[in-house]
């Protein structure tokens, strides 16, 4: 009977487990669908308002992901504190749950945020088409993923309830 309970609740956590890693991945692809819509609406902004960032970022932070949001709250603190916005772009994108490649690519638009009006938009332009190319092959091969990390989980808590056995 013992057992039995036992090999219930590893189940049961494989099953969590697995339930918990698809919540995560659709944060992730959540906050880069956000992302994006914010980077095309801040070179909008910038092309046709000519508003600066930390003011564009304040006020488009609203009724964001709560990571954006805290991201742009974040970002638009530091450079009203006077930080360059390198380093406070570096410093604010830190908690958005990002790939490795997504990560490089909104770290590198930091860096090529200053220069002329032009510059900016098409370094804007460049990083949103990347993110939403990457966004587009992850939701592509969604049903494999899932596939592969439902077999892995509930694998991993078979085995354990054989040893348990």
């Amino acid at each position: 009977m013992k057992s039995a309970m036992g090999a219930a609740f590893v189940l049961g956590a494989a099953a969590w487990g697995w339930r918990h890693q698809i919540r995560e991945r659709r944060r992730r692809w959540d906050t880069l669908g956000d992302l994006i819509r914010l980077l095309n609406r801040i070179g909008e902004e910038i092309r046709l308002r000519r508003t600066s960032l930390p003011r564009l970022l304040e006020s488009l932070g609203h009724g964001r992901t709560p990571a954006v949001a805290a991201f742009c709250v974040a970002a638009a603190g530091a450079m009203n504190r006077g930080e360059p916005l390198a380093e406070a772009w570096r410093a604010a994108s830190g908690a958005l749950p990002l790939g490795a490649e997504d990560r490089s690519a909104f770290l590198a638009l930091g860096e090529s945020l200053q220069g002329d009006e032009e510059q900016v938009c098409k370094a804007i332009s460049l990083a949103a088409r990347f993110l939403a190319r990457s966004l587009e092959e992850a939701r592509a091969r969604r049903r494999e993923t899932e596939r592969r990390e439902a077999a892995l989980w509930l694998s991993a808590g078979a085995l354990l309830v054989i040893l348990l056995i």
